[in-house]
């Protein structure tokens, strides 16, 4: 299965394909932890990545496309993959179709009041990439034992400019998708294993 996972940044992507993984063995594809990568290594592409992501801005179309497509030739695609966090413009879900076949584009639907709630809570390991939210139980180091970070796009005005772009695009990109009646909404839950009983149900059924 070739899936698309989108929706509002902290509306759970990145938990859901984690889910999806371990189920069904099709490998997550997050553009964003693909960039963070870059930077930490301070690769060419990393540099130019971290002016946009850490201000809350998205990098150029055909930079982040590109990437796309040459991780997708990658031999454990070949049999499925979840794309998460792409695409975020209608011009990148253009040209994802243009080259890839996609089988279900499901939207994670949120409040945006809690998009920004999670967000400002979220703490993540930045050894293993477990997510923990800290609004209940604030919690410092990871199961693991690393101690957890907050991203630098997690911040309050960083939160807030990714989720004025995230409504200027996601329309069109709805849109597109419920034309090629391939888009599935889903109901974020309160826990990402209660998102993940409607997710899997519409996966169950392709």
């Amino acid at each position: 299965m070739n899936i698309v996972l989108f929706g509002a940044p902290g509306c759970g992507k990145g938990s859901q394909a984690k889910l999806i993984t371990a189920k069904y063995g099709i490998p997550q594809i997050s553009t964003g932890d693909i960039l963070r990568s870059e930077i930490s290594k301070n690769t060419e592409l990393g540099n130019i990545a971290g002016k946009y992501i850490n201000n809350g801005l998205l990098l150029p179309d055909d930079l982040v496309i590109e990437l796309v497509k040459k991780t997708l030739q990658q031999p454990n695609c070949q049999n499925g993959f979840i794309l998460d966090g792409f695409p975020r413009t209608l011009n990148q879900a253009q040209r994802l179709l243009e080259f890839i076949n996609i089988d279900v584009a499901i939207l994670i639907d949120v409040n945006i009041n809690e998009v920004e709630r999670r967000a400002l809570y979220r703490r993540i390991c930045p050894v293993c990439g477990k997510i923990y939210n800290i609004s209940n139980k604030y919690i410092e180091i990871c199961e693991c034992g690393n101690k957890l970070i907050q991203r630098e796009d997690d911040k309050l005005e960083v939160v807030r400019h990714r989720i004025e772009k995230y409504l200027a695009n996601s329309e069109d990109i709805i849109e597109f998708f419920k034309e090629r009646k391939i888009l599935a909404t889903v109901l974020s839950g309160e826990t990402p294993e209660e998102t993940f009983v409607s997710v899997d149900k519409i996966l169950s059924e392709l």
